[in-house]
């Protein structure tokens, strides 16, 4: 099997994860990290023995890559992905895609036309829960998803597109219908120039009512989900890693009976999901591997994110002091 050269693009929390994972594989070589800060390119050089470049453009000046992980902040997503593909690179870029629809638009264009794989990062599609989920439920007609945090680590876009993306996406991946109508509302907190809470309401065509909490600015961490049908709901806790519980209640048919249903409960191993999307996007360049999930399916999800944000007139809350 040909040894893929590997370079990863931001060399923060989430780019230490991608280089960690990419340091570890077989048939894989990380041969490069790219941060503007000495600092994190001297802890890369020291950890990976790699070579370490404060651009993309010196990385590119130097290296020969067959692709890359684009770990940097949201607002650069789209130029530097841009710039991988015009390169013939292959590009895994973190959640989501682009900051605006046109962006996502034209890098989906040009991955097409340059014959690259252009994945990006929805971790949870490949978590074993939402795998269960997509096999248990048929016909949902109400949706609740909470994603709260107390840290506000992405400081460059609010938390529709940091975090409540993950839900739109799930949420997308369960309702076979077209939207019907949104609303949304939300703050900003401590003189933030984004969102930091969004609240929204998403109902589809065929009936079916999602609704959508997330706050970097929750005094505890949580991220839940409960899908409901007319013959089950299920409630999956994905707070407890590395694990996900899942709770699935059943109503009772035995009208003679005095219980209101069963409760079935589960706690599934969540095996290193970023571990196996990474191994994904490397099958998928050696074209053993379908996508779990389309770029189409990439743009709806950023596209419902972008008709959220249009239609937020967020509160502004005063700074505490």
């Amino acid at each position: 099997m040909k040894r893929l050269r590997v370079a990863v693009v931001g060399a923060g929390v989430m780019g230490k994860h991608h280089a960690n994972i990419y340091a570890a594989l077989p048939h894989v070589d990380l041969v490069a990290v790219v941060d503007p800060s000495e600092a994190r390119c001297a802890e890369a050089r020291e950890q990976y023995a790699v070579a370490t470049y404060p651009s993309l453009d010196a990385l590119l000046a130097f290296e020969t890559l067959d692709a890359a992980s684009v770990a940097a902040p949201t607002s650069l997503h789209y130029g530097l992905s841009k710039r991988l593909l015009e390169a013939g690179v292959h590009v895994l870029v973190e959640k989501p895609l682009a900051t605006e629809v046109a962006q996502a638009e034209a890098l989906i264009r040009l991955s097409r036309r340059q014959n690259r794989v252009l994945q990006v990062g929805h971790i949870t599609r490949f978590y074993r829960a939402v795998d269960l989920l997509r096999a248990q439920v048929h016909a949902p007609y109400l949706i609740e998803a909470r994603r709260l945090t107390p840290h506000a680590r992405i400081k460059d876009v609010g938390v529709i597109l940091d975090l409540m993306i993950h839900d739109i996406d799930i949420v997308l991946g369960l309702v076979p219908a077209e939207v019907a109508s949104l609303s949304v509302a939300g703050h900003i907190l401590n003189g933030s120039p984004f969102e930091d809470v969004a609240a929204a309401q998403i109902v589809f065509e065929n009936g079916c009512i999602a609704r959508l909490l997330a706050s970097r600015a929750a005094p505890d961490g949580e991220r839940t989900l409960v899908v409901a049908e007319p013959q089950q709901t299920i409630r999956l806790d994905f707070a407890r890693d590395p694990h996900t519980e899942v709770s699935i209640y059943r109503p009772l048919r035995d009208e003679a009976s005095s219980a209101h249903g069963q409760i079935e409960t589960r706690t599934i191993h969540e095996d290193n999901p970023l571990k196996k999307e990474l191994e994904h996007f490397l099958a998928r360049i050696r074209s053993s591997a379908a996508p779990v999930g389309t770029l189409e399916d990439d743009l709806r999800a950023l596209r419902l994110a972008s008709s959220l944000m249009a239609r937020l007139e967020p509160v502004r809350t005063p700074q505490l002091v």
